[in-house]
């Protein structure tokens, strides 16, 4: 051990000798004073400076709030004379309107007072949320809700100014005091007191008496030595060690006098926190917060295995082909696309392992892509490079079609997506500016044309006002996702941070909202709302009449993946099926009847079925299936199609298991 070490022992228990109670004065529980750290002592904090500091609950406080039921013009001498013989106070007394109180006091006024929000609400916000239901853009019932969601997160900074009940005023006084230590005087320590009048939060006279020291010194590994050590380390990223440190602190010596003589005053009532939020009281659950009923995998459901149909890995020509994205078609052939280079093949049981070659992009590879069938799967269409190829099973081979836009720069526009209208034909959206409003845009082609070569115009078909409600400090991803459907529907559907949103496909007014449980992070009595990452985007079944919302939910540091299965008529959850324990949900396809749904990762997935609630094992082996990127059902409904890193694989469905056709 260095003499380093051996000295910060030492002064380490030192500090466990020193008296561990606030002097007559009572701390309250789980309050202590506790001994100096021995990190500090290794990081050379001067000895001088080495004494016990007060704490909460067995940490270390940076300040300390005292307040007590007494006028701000009796607390404020005891407070001067209670710190006068730690040095000579450089102090400002100040008076400003209650609108500009700091120091969190605002937001602890509110809570006393939430007729001033609720005021303030009616008269800033109500209007805005007034337009967005005659933009349609928001339902008339949603009101009270977004009402009282802006009261639970109000804040009183930058507000204040504008709440006629806080223009008078309140006085608070400032002080510091700074003395120098060691030989040199390089190290310092200044004492900083804020004395406030509370009497406009409190409601009656009221002061509260802000505590702390701030500690600066020179960092012993800061000099010439660490700093030619950590050109040593020839890390470019890194600007070497600090040549000081700074801490706040409450130490016992300038703690106790102030604490130990504003006890004393009669009828002081004296309460201390670690800041003006320990006044404000915990908020009460809101009712409309209901937690998720989690559905896991039945422990006894039976399990079947893949049989790999196609080994991806092939070697034709010197060349290796890959599979990074699949559509199974009716006739059960699949056609296969290959980022790099970006290749388009079709395989079939009688092509053996060989699949055969339709289209390769001249450049290597493309930007964004899309592959999607009718929901028959006769016709199969690949959106990239600004066109749409068209494969048809009746008449096999690539129909080609360029893209046109009426609009200029969507076509090649990064932020646009694309999702299939239920049948297959790409539609584009991006969620844009129009005039000063947030818009979720929608293009659809005005018409398809069949010959080859012909050109495939697409028109704004819809520019929903919606998105603009979404602007805010929301949890998760406020972007709002098209559900896509497995058949034609009339209406747009969209999840959005507060649910699941029905949109009028010709007036794109808000329908319905139906309100989700909890889709992301740990459980929130105050706020349910935001959007899940990891999980599949969104998706519906036209027979099944449901739609699945992916969720990650937290349990301490374990995630659960799922999805949410939301019934169309009701609005209400029928399922909330979760894989307990995986990072994330990649995968998940709801069969051709709606009445079986797949949730897949890993090497293996887990099959439902949404009338009886049991699931079904789907595995696979490592050899077989190194892990899966994709999950489709067949159009018959009689088996489950995988695409693996290395493979394609099936399960073979038993009839019980299979959907149901017709």
């Amino acid at each position: 051990m260095s003499i380093k070490s051996v000295w910060g022992v030492v002064f380490w228990l030192a500090g466990m000798a020193a008296p561990l109670c606030a002097g007559a004065a009572t701390l309250p529980p789980n309050w202590q004073i506790l001994p100096t750290s021995p990190d500090l002592v290794e990081e050379g904090l001067p000895s001088a400076l080495r004494t016990p500091e007060l704490g909460k609950d067995g940490k270390r406080l940076a300040r300390v709030q005292m307040v007590v039921d007494l006028p701000f013009a009796q607390v404020l001498p005891v407070v001067q004379r209670a710190l006068k013989p730690m040095g000579t106070f450089a102090g400002e007394l100040n008076s400003n309107p209650v609108a500009r109180i700091d120091q969190g006091w605002g937001d602890v006024l509110l809570a006393r007072r939430p007729e001033l929000v609720r005021e303030y609400l009616r008269q800033y916000e109500l209007p805005t949320l007034q337009q967005y239901v005659s933009d349609g853009a928001l339902l008339e019932s949603e009101i009270p809700g977004r009402m009282a969601r802006l009261e639970r997160n109000f804040r009183f900074e930058g507000r204040g100014e504008r709440m006629p009940a806080l223009h008078d005023a309140f006085n608070y006084w400032t002080g510091s005091a700074q003395q120098r230590h060691g030989g040199t005087g390089r190290s310092t320590s200044t004492i900083h007191v804020r004395v406030t009048q509370l009497d406009a939060v409190m409601g009656r006279p009221a002061t509260a008496v802000t505590l702390w020291r701030t500690d600066d010194w020179p960092n012993p590994g800061g000099g010439i030595v660490g700093q030619l050590r950590a050109l040593a380390d020839v890390n470019i990223f890194s600007s070497g060690p600090q040549t000081r440190i700074q801490r706040n602190s409450v130490p016992q010596p300038v703690f106790n006098p102030v604490f130990e003589a504003l006890s004393v005053l009669p009828g002081a009532g004296l309460r201390i926190g670690a800041g003006a939020s320990d006044w404000i009281a915990p908020p009460r659950p809101v009712a409309s917060i209901i937690e998720p009923q989690r559905q896991a995998p039945d422990a006894d459901a039976p399990t079947i295995k893949a049989n790999r149909v196609l080994r991806i890995e092939q070697v034709m020509a010197l060349k290796t082909y890959e599979a990074d994205g699949m559509q199974v078609l009716a006739d059960g052939s699949v056609l296969l696309v290959q980022n790099y280079p970006f290749t388009v093949m079709r395989w079939s049981a009688a092509d053996g392992q060989a699949p055969q070659t339709l289209w390769t992009s001249p450049q290597q590879s493309v930007g964004r892509w899309m592959l999607s069938a009718d929901a028959r799967g006769q016709v199969a269409h690949l959106l990239v490079d600004g066109q749409v190829m068209r494969y048809d099973t009746a008449h096999p081979g690539l129909v080609r079609h360029p893209l046109a836009f009426a609009e200029k720069g969507v076509l090649g526009d990064n932020y646009v997506r694309y999702f299939h209208d239920g049948n297959g034909i790409p539609l584009a959206y991006r969620r844009d500016y129009a005039g000063r409003r947030e818009t979720f845009k929608l293009w659809a082609p005005t018409q398809t044309a069949s010959g080859d070569g012909a050109r495939w115009d697409y028109a704004l078909r819809l520019a929903a006002p919606r998105q603009h409600v979404m602007r805010g400090d929301f949890p998760g991803n406020a972007q709002s996702k098209p559900v896509q459907w497995d058949g034609p529907m009339t209406n747009l559907w969209i999840e959005d941070v507060f649910g699941l949103t029905e949109l009028d496909g010709s007036t794109v007014r808000v329908l319905r909202v139906l309100p989700l449980p909890r889709r992301f992070g740990g459980a929130d009595t105050q706020d349910d709302i935001g959007m899940a990452q990891w999980t599949p985007e969104p998706f519906g079944s036209t027979k099944g009449r449901w739609i699945a919302v992916g969720f990650v939910l937290m349990d301490g540091e374990r995630r659960n993946p799922g999805m949410h299965v939301v019934d169309v008529e009701s609005g209400k959850v029928r399922y909330s099926l979760t894989l307990p324990g995986r990072d994330s949900l990649p995968l998940a396809a709801g069969s051709p009847d709606g009445r079986l749904l797949v949730l897949g990762g890993g090497a293996a997935g887990v099959l439902w079925n949404l009338d009886s609630g049991r699931s079904l094992t789907l595995q696979t082996d490592r050899d077989t299936c190194s892990e899966l990127r994709e999950l489709q059902w067949s159009a018959d409904g009689k088996r489950l199609w995988g695409r693996c890193v290395n493979a394609l694989v099936q399960w073979e469905l038993s009839p019980a298991w299979q959907s149901k056709q017709g």
